[in-house]
């Protein structure tokens, strides 16, 4: 019951931000798996492929769409696919290191091509001129903030946990999961931009 009041009320604050169009749709999907990846996370240190991969579906459907029905053309596909792929590169980075996921990194590309797929296709802001590029400077804006806030408040968690000496048997670091800290951001980020 908590995860359909969850979608329920991500969906309709996003029906409520400014000019969610055709390319909210991914945005739509990740609202109705927030909460089951969250719970997944949490319980389990991981994030389901069935639960992430269909998002970029959705996420192009958004995109495409949006393309097709709106003034800017391909901006949003191309926007989607820049934002998705370079967070994509980023977190593969990341994730060489150690510490990082395979289903953190999936997730973090689901969340940045529907980002930046659902800026770009609210279009700029009102008052403001058209302004023609391949690529939409303010979503992939708004992917950067998303991308650092998210690394900042996960390195926040991680310092809470590490100081509260709290320790897994044997001694070994304790886990923290990533895969909330992307969502409460992405949220933060898809709803306030």
């Amino acid at each position: 019951m908590i995860r359909i009041a969850l979608a329920a009320g991500l969906g309709v604050a996003l029906l409520g931000a400014r000019d969610a169009g055709p390319a909210a749709v991914g945005a739509f999907y990740v609202a109705a798996v927030t909460a089951a990846l969250v719970q997944y996370d949490l319980r389990q240190r991981r994030l389901p492929d069935a639960l992430v991969l269909p998002g970029l579906a959705f996420a192009a459907l958004g995109a495409v769409w949006s393309s097709l029905s709106g003034s800017s053309g391909v901006a949003v596909v191309a926007t989607a696919i820049v934002c998705g792929l370079g967070v994509l590169l980023a977190f593969l980075a990341l994730a060489s290191g150690g510490g990082l996921g395979m289903g953190d990194v999936k997730l973090a590309a689901l969340l940045a091509t529907v980002l930046g797929a659902l800026v770009a296709g609210r279009g700029p802001p009102a008052g403001e001129g058209v302004v023609s590029a391949a690529v939409d400077a303010a979503a992939v804006g708004a992917v950067v903030a998303w991308v650092l806030a998210s690394l900042v408040l996960g390195g926040i968690a991680a310092g809470l946990v590490l100081r509260s000496r709290v320790r897994p048997p044997g001694g070994a670091s304790p886990e923290l999961p990533f895969g909330p800290v992307l969502l409460v951001t992405f949220w933060a980020v898809a709803l306030g931009w």
